[in-house]
C-alpha cells in the first residue's frame, strides 16, 4: 500500500533510538522527507549518514521552553506536514518513592514541551487546512503499569487533551491521535524490566518472561511492529481516525476496548 508520504516532511521525536527510530526509519522507507529530533547531535549525524539526504537532523533539550520555541520556528520553516510527539519518559518509581520535584520533572519532560509544540505548530496546519499530530504515549492510559505511577499519570492527562483538540480542531483537515505501546525490545523497557527486577529480587532474563507471558502473544515486541501503525496513522490515509489512543501491545491490555 502506498501511503503517500514522499512528498510529505514529518517531524519525529527521539527520531536515534527506541520506538522514534523505528517510526523515521518506517517513513523513510515510504519516501518521507524527516526532521529527526533527539538531544544529541553526533547521535543525529550517525543516523543521517545512514539515512540519506531525506533526513534532517535538529538536536534539542525539549524541557527546555527557550529550545522548543525555535525548534517550533525551524518545524515551521519546513513547513512540516506532520509531528511525532516523542521523548523519553519519567523515572520509574511508586507514589511513596518520589518527591514534588520528581513530579515537576516529569511535568516538563512528558506533558508540558508537548502543549507547547503543538500550540506553535497549529496556525501553518491550520492555514494548510491539513495536517498530523501523533503522540507516543504508553497503554499505561488504558492499564496503569506497576512502578510507573509519574509514567501514569501524565500519559493520562495527555489523552485528556489530545481528546479535546481533536474536537476543537477536527473540521479543519487535522488528525490528533495517541499511539500507546505496550512492551517493546528499546532501551526504555529495559529500564522498566531492571527495576521490577530489582524489587523482586529477581534476575532480568526471568522478569522478561513475566512481562511477555502478560501478553496475549506471549513475547516483547519489536519497534518495527509499533512503527508500521504509526507511518499508516499519519498518512493521508488516516484521515477519519482523530481523537483516538490506539494500543500496539500484543494484546497486553485486557480492556475490552483494548
Amino acid at each position: 500500500m502506498d501511503l503517500q508520504l514522499s512528498d510529505k516532511t514529518i517531524a519525529v521525536g527521539g527520531a536515534t533510538s527506541g520506538l522514534g527510530r523505528a517510526v523515521a526509519e518506517a517513513l523513510l522507507a515510504e519516501g518521507a522527507t524527516v526532521i529527526g529530533i533527539a538531544r544529541t547531535q553526533q547521535d543525529l549525524n550517525k543516523m543521517g549518514a545512514v539515512a540519506g539526504a531525506k533526513f534532517i537532523g535538529y538536536a534539542a533539550d525539549l524541557t527546555d521552553a527557550t529550545a522548543v520555541k525555535h525548534l517550533a520556528a525551524f518545524l515551521n520553516e519546513h513547513k512540516i506536514y506532520a509531528c511525532v510527539f516523542n521523548a523519553g519518559g519519567p523515572p520509574t518509581g511508586r507514589v511513596e518513592d518520589l518527591d514534588m520535584n520528581d513530579w515537576d520533572d516529569a511535568y516538563r519532560s512528558t506533558f508540558r514541551w508537548k502543549i507547547q509544540l503543538t500550540n506553535a505548530l497549529l496556525p501553518a496546519m491550520k492555514e494548510k487546512a491539513e495536517g498530523r499530530l501523533l503522540f507516543l504515549e504508553s497503554v499505561s492510559i488504558k492499564q496503569p503499569i506497576d512502578n510507573l505511577v509519574l509514567s501514569n499519570a501524565m500519559r493520562a492527562a495527555m489523552a485528556g487533551f489530545v481528546k479535546t483538540l481533536s474536537r476543537e480542531i477536527g473540521e479543519q483537515g487535522i488528525t490528533v491521535n495517541i499511539l500507546a505501546p505496550g512492551y517493546h525490545a528499546t532501551p526504555r523497557i529495559t529500564t522498566v524490566l531492571e527495576k521490577s527486577a530489582e524489587i523482586q529480587g529477581l534476575d532480568l532474563s526471568a522478569v522478561e518472561s513475566q512481562f511477555a507471558a502478560e501478553t496475549a502473544v506471549k513475547k516483547i515486541g519489536q519497534p518495527a511492529d509499533f512503527a508500521t501503525m504509526a507511518a499508516f496513522l499519519l498518512s493521508p490515509a488516516a484521515n477519519y481516525i482523530t481523537g483516538q489512543t490506539i494500543t500496539v501491545d500484543g494484546g497486553l491490555v485486557r480492556h475490552i476496548t483494548g
